[in-house]
């Protein structure tokens, strides 16, 4: 791969990482960020952060730091389990928001605490046991498998079936809000939480097709015979998957009301401290004079 891609790709890693860390360090932090629609975006910041982290900064601590004693395979194995988890926890924000906008009145219902926290356990136990957990194994020589079967049931379930199903619940969740707003001709509080939810939820999944339209045409080429994908394919599908890892935190910020009121907050409080600070210091050499 030539120099100026993997430079290319840093850039979204760097986003990612500093993104999603945002985002995690403010929900951990701020005791009116822990609702629990916040919980799926912990989680599924969670594992956006840990594709920023481990695919191109992984690539490069095996490839020139620890050379010879790291496992390509593994590497790439934690990789792809971070990937997988990412679109599984997508797919469980989805679940969420659906619920709530869909059937707004049963949703503290229907949605529990306890059945949020199996959720987002399940969002990261269905690819550990799928994918991981099989991957590994063979990774370490410990049995094999049918590596043709595998790859066509892992790039089902993590690619074909969720962005079918994402696009789908989506458009339903937008044609209800609008249907809504219709309805409630002087925009009530829940209908602008609906509002809100599904520009979220529809900018996340709108990213997440856009990125994963070439990963899908290129397991569609290598299924079939009626395409070639080539390096460039190969390599834009890696860019693009860690782009939407990077460009989540960039649609909580500019959809999620709540994420980007406690945003600015963080950002006066620092653009104030130094004015403070450095007017605290005049007026001390001021009143020593």
């Amino acid at each position: 791969m030539s120099n100026w891609y993997w430079l290319t790709a840093w850039l979204p890693s760097l986003l990612a990482i500093i993104g999603n860390g945002l985002v995690i360090y403010l929900i951990r932090s701020r005791p009116r960020l822990r609702t629990l629609q916040n919980r799926f975006v912990l989680s599924l910041a969670i594992a956006d952060f840990c594709v920023g982290t481990c695919y191109y900064p992984g690539h490069v601590i095996c490839n020139y730091l620890l050379d010879s004693k790291c496992n390509v395979m593994i590497r790439d194995d934690i990789a792809v389990y971070m990937i997988y988890s990412s679109v599984s926890n997508l797919c469980a924000m989805a679940i969420d928001r659906y619920i709530a906008i869909v059937r707004p009145l049963r949703y503290l219902t229907l949605m529990t605490t306890t059945r949020a926290k199996i959720l987002t356990t399940i969002a990261w136990m269905i690819p550990m046991v799928v994918y991981f957990i099989p991957a590994i194994c063979v990774s370490l020589k410990l049995f094999s498998i049918n590596f043709k079967i595998s790859v066509v049931i892992w790039t089902t379930i993590f690619e074909f079936i969720p962005c079918t199903l994402l696009l789908l619940a989506t458009m339903q969740v937008i044609i209800i809000s609008k249907r809504h707003r219709r309805r409630d001709a002087n925009f009530s509080q829940l209908t602008l939480r609906q509002k809100a939810s599904t520009s979220v939820i529809g900018s996340v999944v709108a990213i997440f097709l856009l990125c994963y339209a070439v990963e899908v045409y290129s397991s569609f080429c290598h299924f079939t015979s009626l395409c070639t994908p080539n390096d460039d394919i190969y390599n834009a599908v890696r860019f693009l998957i860690i782009v939407n890892s990077a460009a989540n935190p960039i649609a909580y910020a500019l959809f999620k009301r709540d994420m980007k009121r406690e945003l600015d907050k963080l950002i006066c409080k620092n653009s104030f401290t130094k004015p403070s600070l450095l007017s605290r210091r005049s007026n001390e050499r001021s009143t020593s004079l």
